[in-house]
């Protein structure tokens, strides 16, 4: 009788032993069967995104039903608005063009958001 999960611990030790006595080359060749695939990547994107989306629409009923400026409520709208690009790009398969416009348009909406 084995202990739960007593597989995915020998899979991690054998992982461990190939990847020491392993060459250079045979290490990126078993380093790249683990990356994540392009499908998960962009379901990932898309989840990220949902949640921000969710959020942002969530702190955007909040300032505005609040005494927020304008400014802040201009803010949360793009920032919102950023969050459904990044879902839209990951669902076109652009998962990088789209983790990379989130980035710098949430960097460029806190810069101006501190003015």
């Amino acid at each position: 009788m084995s202990a739960s999960g007593s597989n995915e611990y020998e899979r991690l030790q054998r992982d461990a032993l190939r990847m020491r006595t392993s060459s250079a080359a045979e290490r990126r060749a078993f380093l790249r069967q683990q990356r994540t695939t392009p499908v998960n990547a962009r379901r990932a994107l898309m989840l990220a995104g949902a949640v921000y989306l969710a959020g942002g629409i969530g702190e955007t009923v909040k300032a505005v039903h609040g005494d927020a400026s304008a400014l802040v409520v201009g803010v949360l709208v793009a920032a919102t608005a950023l969050s459904a690009l990044m879902i839209e790009l990951a669902r076109r398969g652009r998962t990088r063009l789209g983790f990379t416009v989130f980035v710098a348009g949430v960097v460029v909406l806190s810069l101006f958001g501190a003015l």
